[in-house]
């Protein structure tokens, strides 16, 4: 009986150093995984603030690009304002029809033209 006795302690005993055996593996694979999931996760957080980083940026330039845009569209405006319109150009072509400012002499052109007169009257 002692024996079995013997024999049954040294099964259990095998068997609870095995079960140990297989928990102290277990727990070190864990380990290694958890060890595993925090390098990854280190290595997804850096990405993630690289590629954050440079949404940032882009943001900025497109900011940026957009307040030209303004400032130009803004110039533009105040420049096409001062345009003339195609009624005004209408009006101002219907005065210079009636005004004919080609057909207008200067003084000078005035008294050249009275002295050819005058020279043509003196030699007839």
């Amino acid at each position: 009986m002692a024996d079995s006795f013997q024999d049954n302690t040294q099964f259990l005993m095998t068997e609870f150093n095995t079960r140990l055996r297989d928990l102290d593996e277990r727990n070190r694979l864990i380990r290694e995984r958890v060890l595993l999931i925090g390098k990854n996760l280190i290595s997804s957080r850096q990405e993630i603030e690289d590629e954050l980083r440079e949404i940032k940026q882009d943001n900025q330039k497109i900011k940026q690009d957009l307040e030209k845009i303004k400032k130009i569209s803004n110039s533009l405006l105040t420049e096409f304002n001062k345009f003339v319109k195609r009624e005004e150009i209408i009006v101002v072509e219907r005065m210079l029809k009636d005004f004919q400012p080609l057909e207008f002499m200067r003084k000078k052109d005035v008294e050249e033209l009275i002295q050819k007169q005058i020279t043509t009257l003196k030699s007839n």
